[in-house]
């Protein structure tokens, strides 16, 4: 390569990361202002409340939590520490900044596998145009986002663990403790424990045995053990109420009530492979696969084959892709089958990428310098829609949905007469919370264990605090909250209408626009 084509290079890979990181920095504001306009959803009320009523009973049997235990003592803690009555806009904060630590994370991956700039903006581009991630996946106060930059922490910290020059004990603890906090959030991410600890064993095969499991295997086992202190202390304390509440309410009762469900759901392999193909082959999902066989074909042709499946077959290029394997094959595994279960490749194989870029050479690089350029334009302009109006939104906090819902409740309970010490019966109890009001254990996860209610077999009824449809008009009558509130979005929500009407309940008017209606007791 002359001087001429080398500056040439050059300049064209300094414009583009110029334009890139104004491009980031853009993405990042829509994103921030699409996420904290996005409407409340019924997922976010288990999370939220479950983690507001922290410390004022076992989340498990008295607040009906029904996922490995981090996400409610993350979330509960920030509540605790910033004395937050805005709950939902608190929860969508703690999300963006997950935003913001895996695209930090993204960088640091990329920097310390010398991927690039170009490799590295390319990589962020596919993970913050994901149509899939801009909507409830990545927008909501749940569990389905928060556990992935822990996830690609732990990869960090395991190549930092393993690297050729030194090991370093310490970076293998941090790679334990990430993946094991990873899991805590959601059991999904079970794969990355063995699959980490299978690599510090197997690799690099330059160390003698001893030393990879001495230096590397031991001090990752030990930061899972410290990582997993939440779920493993609850295990500890009450295992019957811990696996009722999470093993069996997904393995028998989500099944149960789904069986009996009206909704149109998406049950078994023919139906969840064709919901997986629309979205595995569609958005950037397909510009990452393609971006891999791109980068593979062009390491192969610049290497030689076996050189270049050497390259490919690296443990930093197979770590990432066995990830995605297991969540290709993880999405397959509930039912029914809903679009976030199938969001999980897409990170790992984006990590793919840039550990792949990672091993370039100098023409390699160069050559990819069209690639990277082709898979970003495209996923920019596909989030285009989403991110745009995102931006408008930023500059309008009077629209940002949570702040919006916290004045609206506040209004609502200022209208009624209510204040702080008002005991409030809600199936969406984050209306309630932010309305300033008490909300009832047995509702404080929602709808989500009233509506199995019917089919918790009777050894498992100890564990659970609750009532059920049969059950609500007596457990009304008997408790006489301050006031009912009631979403009239949700249908399931309509008997505690019902027995507001029936018993002289008197109904405040909320605002305009606001699906919600408030009955204060007579007396």
């Amino acid at each position: 390569m002359s001087d001429v084509d080398g500056k040439s290079d050059e300049l064209r890979t300094g414009t583009f990361v110029k334009a890139g990181l104004v491009i980031l920095g853009v993405m990042l504001a829509g994103l921030a202002g699409r996420l904290l306009s996005y409407p409340l959803n019924r997922d976010e009320n288990m999370f939220v409340s479950v983690a507001s009523q922290l410390g004022r009973g076992d989340i498990y049997r008295e607040l009906g939590y029904n996922h490995l235990p981090n996400m409610p003592y993350l979330l509960g803690s920030v509540y605790t520490v910033t004395g937050t009555g805005t709950y939902l806009l608190t929860g969508r904060l703690v999300v963006l900044l997950a935003w913001l630590a895996l695209v930090t994370m993204l960088w640091l991956i990329a920097r310390r596998l010398n991927a690039g700039l170009p490799a590295f903006l390319t990589c962020a581009f596919l993970l913050m145009g994901s149509v899939l991630l801009l909507g409830p996946t990545g927008m909501l106060v749940s569990n389905t986002f928060i556990p992935l930059p822990f996830a690609f922490a732990s990869y960090y910290f395991l190549l930092g663990s393993m690297d050729e020059r030194r090991t370093s004990p310490v970076s293998a603890f941090w790679a334990g403790l990430f993946a094991s906090l990873a899991i805590g959030f959601k059991v999904n991410y079970f794969f990355l424990a063995p699959v980490i600890a299978v690599v510090t064993v197997l690799a690099p095969q330059a160390r003698p045995l001893a030393e990879r499991v001495v230096k590397c295997t031991l001090p990752l086992a030990i930061g899972g053990v410290v990582g997993g202190i939440p779920a493993l202390f609850h295990l500890a304390r009450d295992p019957d109420a811990f696996f009722a509440h999470t093993l069996r309410y997904f393995t028998e009762l989500q099944k149960a009530y789904w069986s009996h469900a009206t909704d149109p759901l998406v049950t078994g392999l023919a139906q969840k492979t064709l919901l997986a193909e629309e979205i595995w082959l569609s958005n950037t999902f397909i510009l990452a696969i393609a971006g891999l066989i791109v980068l593979v074909a062009m390491v192969v042709r610049e290497r030689g084959l076996w050189a270049g499946i050497r390259q490919v077959a690296s443990w930093q290029v197979l770590l990432p892709l066995i990830f995605a394997t297991f969540g290709f094959i993880v999405a397959f595994v509930p039912d029914p089958a809903f679009p976030q279960y199938f969001a999980l490749p897409l990170p790992f194989l984006i990590l793919a990428i840039a550990a792949l870029a990672g091993s370039l050479r100098e023409g390699e690089r160069s050559a990819a310098m069209p690639l990277w350029l082709a898979l970003s334009l495209v996923a920019i302009l596909g989030s285009v829609t989403r991110i745009g109006p995102g931006l408008i939104q930023l500059i309008r906090p009077g629209h940002w949905e949570p702040l919006a819902l916290h004045h609206d409740m506040r209004d609502l309970a200022a209208k009624a007469g209510l204040d702080s010490r008002a005991h409030v019966v809600a199936m969406t109890p984050v209306l309630a919370e932010e309305g300033g009001w008490q909300i009832y254990p047995e509702f404080t996860a929602g709808q989500f264990v009233y509506r199995v209610a019917p089919y918790i077999p009777a050894d498992d009824r100890p564990y659970y605090r609750t009532t059920s449809a049969a059950e609500l008009p007596a457990f009304l009558a008997s408790h006489r909250p301050d006031a009912i509130l009631v979403n009239e979005e949700e249908p399931i929500e309509a008997p505690l209408a019902a027995f507001a009407v029936t018993n002289n309940y008197r109904e405040i008017p909320a605002e305009e626009g606001r699906h919600v209606r408030l009955f204060v007791r007579p007396d």
